[in-house]
Formats: structure tokens, C-alpha cells, sequence
């Protein structure tokens, strides 16, 4: 393969971390393709039975990436239209706390957040305030083995109580990672707090964007690339990379077609990658071997619709045992929609999963979202296979990062090594990094 003044590019997966990547490069005048299996990009938290029944789409504010490449695809000020709304905590007497937020800098606002939210016991919020005051003083030291430990091992070491445990850092961590607190690393639970909870003031916001993920950022992402006059092949499975030398030659198609470029991106999930991979790269490249280490959980969300108005969103953290969150939005006029999610394997289970279904609306009434006497409109469960990385101790060391060591592969995903938990973020961020690795490697 020679390189052109235009070089070009083939993508496999046409989710955030693809488009972002591929919209990137498209910029800097890169030719590019987008191989996706699906008829629908976005990934696979989009799809044709979401597109009249969206999954609610969250921002935080120390999502920087997120929120810059928003604003480049809807210049001021045609911005997504969205509400900021409190974090709400379930406690254990079935009443409600909101976590507080002041107005005071940084890092002073996080000090009196923590003694003011109500949802610890006195004892634990003074305790935890002042532990975080001698670490930044100094004074204290994370431990150096939290990527050994489980979260909730650590967090009772440095004085948490079971029950602070159960129903504030647990459903806290389920909502921010989808993992529980007795199987994820201290480090991961650590990790995905310090952005919203230790930075300024800002980075804690908490936003709820009207418009769906496939409106904000798939269809406008779609457009500017069809406009540039890239290929954006749907329906379309790759089935092997070929490779000569140190290098990818090609994309073998399973209807036979071999796609050639200058460089490849490998945006899809550990699970439809590694059977891409030659045998002799599993054997020859830890960077590929510890693909296998990582492992995923299905997530499931729970639509429904309420025939009541909806005044405000809201985000209410659960100690449930069946749903970690619930995200209350409007869904259209006079008509309430609710997205409970949960990691429980029960939901695979038809019967107990219907059982669970009929519990609902007594669980939003309970919670005081669903109104005396109002009718729940409809109900759809959507399960995600695999979207969910589990965080379990050692995981870290098996996130790649993007450069692979094939000289024109890199890899992309939530669940790469972005120094983020694996979400939208973290998805958007590797696509930037595999976006700028090919842009610097041409000036250099």
C-alpha cells in the first residue's frame, strides 16, 4: 500500500467511538469508510424499536469531550435543548435526599457537599469529609493496591458503613460504571468519582438532553460524512483482517469483497474483534491476548410510559433488587417516561422478568414519580448483550490503549484504556485519540 496525499481510512463500527473518529478525520481531509453489521448506526444502545421510545441521554458535566464534539455538531445557537437536574438518593426509610451542590470554588464546594448530604449519617459525612481534606493536604495516601481490592472492601476500610454502602456508593457506582461495589476494583470506583465529585464546580452537573443520542449525535455525525463523501456501509459484516508483515492489508467482507486503506480502526466490542484477529497476532501480542480477559455483563432498560405531565426530569438512585436507577422525562404531552435500568440477570428469565414488570408501577409510586390513579400507558424492555464492562480487580491492565502494535490498527471503544469508566465519554475519547494518532502521524 502507497500513501496518497488523501489518505484513507476504513473504520469497523459505526458507534460513538467510530463516528467520533470517523467525523474527525473526515476533517482533516482523510477518505473514509464505515463498515457497520447494522442497518442503524450508533451502536448498540440505538435501534429501530428505540427510535419512538428513546433511552434517555445524560450528560455529566465533566464530560468535556462529550460536550465538545456536541457543540461542534450544533453551533450556538441551535444547542440540544437540556435540563439540569439534582442527583436523588433512595434511603433506607424509603424517603428521598438530594445531594447538595454550593456555589463556593473548588476544591471548597466538595468539603461542604459532603457535611451537608443528608443521605450519610453525621458520623460517616465527617469522617469522609476530613479523610479527603488530609489527602489533599497531603497528609493521606490512596493505597497503592486498589486496582486489587473490591470497592466495597476499601469503603468500608476507610469507614463506611454497610448501609452507607448499600444505598448511597452502590447504586452511585452501578449508575456511573454498571458494576457493583463487591465485584469492581477500588481503583475503577475511585476513578469514575474523582471527575464528578472532586473537580470544580462545573464538572458536577448533571444534565438530561431532550433529544436522543441518535438525534444529538448520530444523524448530524451521518450527515456531515455522506456530505464529505464517505462510504458508510450498513448491513455489512467483516469477517477477517489480512495482514502482511507488521501490517493490515485488507478487510475481507463475508459477501467476498477486500477493503484496502492506509489505516484501520477497530471500533468495535473485545467480543466481535478478537475472532477478526489472526491467530498469529492472539499468540504473538499480549496487547491482543488480554482481550480475553475482559468481560461483559448485559444491561436491560425498562420503558414506561405514564399517562400524567411531567413537570421536571429527575434521577433517582435506587437500593432496589431489581433496578439500580430510574430516569423520570417528559415523553410527550401530558405523558410521563420512565427508564428503569439494571444489570440483574433475572431479567433474562421471561417469567420472572414479566413478575418484575408488574411490580412497577408500586415501586414508582413508592418513590412518589407515578401519581394516585394515573394509567401506565405502555411498557418495553430493551436487554443490551454485553454493554455493560465489568471492573472487576485487574481489569485496568487489559483495557488497551489505541495504538495497537500492528503499525496502521488502532482500536477504539468505551472499553479501551481513556482513563474513563466505559461510557459515552470514554467511547468519544478514544475516537479523538485514534482521530489525532493518524492526523500527527502524517505531519510527523
Amino acid at each position: 500500500m502507497t500513501s496518497t496525499t488523501a489518505q484513507s481510512v476504513v473504520i469497523l463500527g459505526g458507534g460513538p467511538a467510530g463516528l467520533t473518529a470517523a467525523y474527525r478525520l473526515t476533517g482533516h481531509g482523510y477518505r473514509v469508510t464505515i463498515i457497520d453489521r447494522r442497518s442503524l448506526l450508533g451502536g448498540a444502545r440505538t435501534s429501530e424499536d428505540l427510535c419512538d421510545d428513546p433511552e434517555p441521554f445524560t450528560i455529566l458535566g465533566c464530560h468535556h469531550a462529550t460536550q465538545a464534539l456536541l457543540h461542534l455538531l450544533h453551533p450556538d445557537p441551535q444547542q440540544p435543548a437540556g435540563a439540569e437536574i439534582p442527583l436523588e438518593f433512595r434511603l433506607h426509610d424509603d424517603s428521598l435526599v438530594h445531594y447538595p451542590r454550593t456555589w463556593l470554588p473548588a476544591p471548597l464546594h466538595t468539603w461542604v457537599n459532603l457535611l451537608r448530604f443528608a443521605g450519610i449519617p453525621w458520623k460517616e459525612r465527617w469522617r469522609l469529609a476530613s479523610w479527603v481534606e488530609r489527602l489533599w493536604e497531603g497528609d493521606e495516601r490512596l493505597p497503592a493496591d486498589l486496582e486489587q481490592r473490591t470497592a466495597d472492601e476499601w469503603l468500608a476500610s476507610i469507614g463506611q458503613s454497610a448501609q452507607t454502602r448499600r444505598v448511597v456508593w452502590n447504586p452511585l457506582a452501578q449508575w456511573l460504571t454498571g458494576n457493583d461495589l463487591s465485584t469492581m476494583s477500588a481503583d475503577a470506583f475511585v476513578t469514575s468519582m474523582r471527575p464528578l465529585f472532586l473537580r470544580t464546580r462545573s464538572d458536577s452537573r448533571i444534565s438530561i438532553v431532550q433529544d436522543s443520542l441518535q438525534t444529538c449525535l448520530v444523524q448530524p455525525i451521518t450527515e456531515t460524512l455522506t456530505e464529505a463523501g464517505a462510504t458508510i456501509l450498513r448491513n455489512t459484516e467483516a469477517t477477517q483482517l489480512r495482514y502482511e508483515r507488521d501490517h493490515i492489508s485488507g478487510v475481507l467482507l463475508r459477501d467476498g469483497t477486500l477493503l484496502q486503506a492506509d489505516w484501520y480502526i477497530a471500533a468495535l466490542p473485545p467480543q466481535q474483534l478478537t475472532p477478526l484477529l489472526p491467530e498469529q497476532w492472539l499468540t504473538r501480542y499480549a496487547y491482543f491476548q488480554q482481550l480475553a480477559e475482559l468481560v461483559s455483563v448485559d444491561s436491560t432498560i425498562l420503558h414506561v410510559h405514564a399517562e400524567q405531565s411531567c413537570a421536571t426530569p429527575r434521577l433517582v438512585l435506587l437500593d432496589d433488587p431489581a433496578f439500580h436507577s430510574v430516569l423520570v422525562t417528559e415523553a410527550g404531552p401530558d405523558r410521563t417516561g420512565f427508564a428503569l435500568i439494571t444489570t440483574d440477570s433475572r431479567f433474562a428469565q421471561p417469567q420472572l422478568s414479566a413478575d418484575i414488570e408488574a411490580l412497577t408501577p408500586d415501586l414508582l409510586k413508592s418513590l412518589g414519580l407515578l401519581r394516585p390513579g394515573c394509567m401506565i400507558a405502555s411498557t418495553h424492555r430493551r436487554t443490551i448483550p454485553n454493554a455493560i464492562l465489568s471492573l472487576r480487580p485487574g481489569t485496568k491492565l487489559h483495557r488497551p490503549i489505541q495504538r495497537s502494535p500492528i503499525a496502521n490498527l488502532l482500536v477504539a471503544g468505551s472499553w479501551t484504556d481513556t482513563g474513563w469508566p466505559p461510557n459515552l465519554e470514554s467511547a468519544i475519547v478514544s475516537g479523538n485519540r485514534c482521530a489525532d494518532a493518524i492526523a500527527s502521524d502524517r505531519s510527523a
